[in-house]
């Protein structure tokens, strides 16, 4: 991996490219590096089948086509869900640890009937060629809407071929393996009972692996049919074509995700090279980065660590810094022209189970603050600098008005002058300096014009910190570092012109743990009511013993549930397991 990195860095600095979106450069000469192998995905989503006021949960299976085992290539996925119209209704951008990642999309009322795709790819499974993507089939009924054409079927005699009559249909579906199997000490649970579910190893660890489960309500009718991990692997076992470079070659984003811009003389529109450029993520967590243009006037960011705020600041950092116009680069969904749309269509006989689920979601839904899902916490970004920090919380101390005062009167080794007209920081070093300016940031954000900071209300500060070390930061030497931290991370940076730009990041989304209905001896649930037709979404079972115990409630919702399990092990062999239980 090491020497795809290195091999990959050369290309981006020894090259003139000519970007037209994030991650994209357009250039014939460059070679598609040989050794980085290709890469598919695998969605494993709850159902095909929703309703407004539902969840579509899914995870991701990103895997190296050589091997068949998770990959560990790219660091993100984009995941989308596509109308008819080929339009994206929502994109989501994915953290890959080791191949995998996770995520949900509400169905809101905004969001007409229709047949959808759930589509997903990498960055580097967009070389080579289209329909290089996962994709299956969403059907989504909105009864608020009054408009149902999209998904009306006007012919009666498809009634009866839509509605499942025979419950030997379902219980047909049941898949087995050679790996892993399921046991339930019953198949029949009565309303509230606590169900026990028992993965089993059957090959040791030849068997463990990451998978996901769902457990959810069998819908009366026919929906679409979802793609398992042993279709999908049947349908994609065809060996790749090598990647040829068509004249669009998309970077892999190894690190994390790549965000990426041009900066041009403003004047001839030219490229700038060796221009730095610096971003600022600002607020209570915030993250800065600094960057140099190469010879085309492109930079490149790496965001490899989870940050809270979607605000961010893009700024040239250069006492010239007018002379000079910043061109941000956006994310580009993929070439969606060859989808083919299923044609599941709703008919009259459906109303009433259309109605009554309907009716169940709007019911959950006005009781989620009861049973909420939780937000995995993020690790606090430490500053790089903070180490080396000597710090001043303000209120321990008395209080100034202004920020010029509380330097002079608070603040130790450092001080501001007058140099060309301007306020300027100086921080005392530990060994002479050349009169170099320090690095000055408020929450984050990196200020060149140290009178905006030195002009800003001090009673909103909370500290104030200084580093009396030289620091190399990308490629301009600061005498010292000069921070202040306001409460709350309250300072905005409302300035925006062609040298420095105020942009929403197009954020990864956030890891959520999802709720499990639990009933004990507090009774503490009893009369909450529970329509739940998804009765538990498990999107991280890690199978690393021989016998792994999962447990779950059942719903006030009588009806057949399906016990889907989907997968891969280590060795990247697909799993695919169903069993159905019976709530009455």
């Amino acid at each position: 991996m090491k020497k795809i990195v290195i091999l990959l860095i050369a290309m981006f600095f020894s090259v003139n490219l000519v970007i037209n979106s994030q991650t994209i450069i357009k250039n014939n000469d460059i070679p598609i590096p040989t050794n980085i192998p290709h890469e598919k995905i695998f969605i494993h989503h709850n159902t095909s089948f929703l309703l407004t006021g539902e969840y579509l949960y899914y995870k991701v299976y990103c895997l190296n086509v050589e091997t068949g085992t998770l990959s560990n290539i790219s660091k993100i996925a984009y995941v989308e869900l596509v109308g008819i119209d080929k339009s994206s209704f929502f994109k989501h951008k994915i953290r890959l640890e080791s191949g995998l990642g996770q995520g949900d999309f509400f169905i809101p009322a905004s969001l007409p009937s229709g047949n959808y795709k759930l589509i997903a790819y990498t960055q580097w499974m967009r070389n080579g060629g289209k329909n290089r993507f996962f994709q299956d089939d969403i059907s989504i009924v909105n009864p608020f809407q009054e408009n149902q054409k999209a998904i009306l079927e006007v012919n009666e005699l498809t009634d009866t071929l839509q509605v499942i009559s025979d419950k030997a249909d379902v219980d047909n579906a049941i898949f087995s393996s050679d790996f892993v199997n399921l046991k339930l000490d019953t198949n029949s649970f009565t309303n509230r009972e606590k169900v026990s579910l028992t993965v089993n190893s059957l090959k040791d660890e030849r068997s463990f692996g990451n998978f996901s489960i769902s457990v959810r309500k069998i819908d009366p009718i026919k929906i679409p049919t979802r793609l398992t991990t042993n279709t999908y692997m049947s349908l994609y076992a065809k060996k790749l074509e090598p990647l040829k470079n068509n004249g669009t070659f998309y970077l892999p984003e190894l690190r994390g995700e790549i965000l990426s811009g041009k900066v041009l003389f403003r004047d001839t529109e030219s490229p700038a090279s060796k221009i730095r450029v610096a971003l600022s993520i600002p607020g209570k967590e915030y993250l800065s980065k600094m960057a140099s243009t190469n010879d085309s006037g492109i930079f490149f960011f790496n965001l490899d660590k989870e940050y809270i705020n979607d605000n961010a600041t893009i700024q040239v950092v250069n006492n010239k810094r007018e002379n000079f116009k910043i061109s941000m680069n956006h994310h580009e969904s993929i070439d969606y022209g060859n989808l083919v749309f299923n044609d599941f269509k709703i008919t009259p006989k459906m109303k009433d189970f259309i109605l009554q689920q309907s009716i169940n979601n709007q019911i959950e839904n006005a009781y989620f603050s009861v049973k909420p899902h939780s937000i995995d916490t993020t690790q606090p970004l430490i500053p790089f600098y903070k180490a080396r920090a000597k710090e001043y919380l303000l209120d321990d101390y008395t209080r100034f008005p202004s920020i010029k005062e509380t330097v002079v009167e608070v603040i130790e080794n450092v001080s501001i002058r007058q140099k060309k007209g301007t306020s300027v920081f100086h921080v005392k070093g530990y060994v002479p300096r050349n009169e170099s300016e320090p690095l000055v940031l408020i929450d984050g954000n990196i200020i060149q014009n140290h009178d905006d900071v030195i002009a800003y209300n001090a009673r909103k500060v909370k500290k104030i910190g200084f580093v009396r070390d030289n620091y190399l930061y990308g490629s301009q030497l600061f005498e010292g570092i000069v921070y202040l931290e306001t409460f709350e991370g309250a300072y905005k940076n409302n300035i925006s012109n062609d040298h420095i730009k105020n942009i929403k990041l197009f954020k990864p989304s956030i890891t959520k743990k999802y709720f499990n209905q639990i009933y004990d001896a507090d009774n503490r649930l009893d009369r909450i009511p529970d329509y739940r037709s998804q009765l538990l979404w498990e999107p991280n079972l890690n199978l690393n013993k021989k016998t792994q115990i999962l447990s779950f409630f059942t719903s006030d919702n009588d009806g057949d549930y399906e016990i889907c399990i989907e997968g891969f092990t280590k060795e990247g062999k697909p799993i695919s397991l169903k069993e159905i239980i019976h709530v009455k």
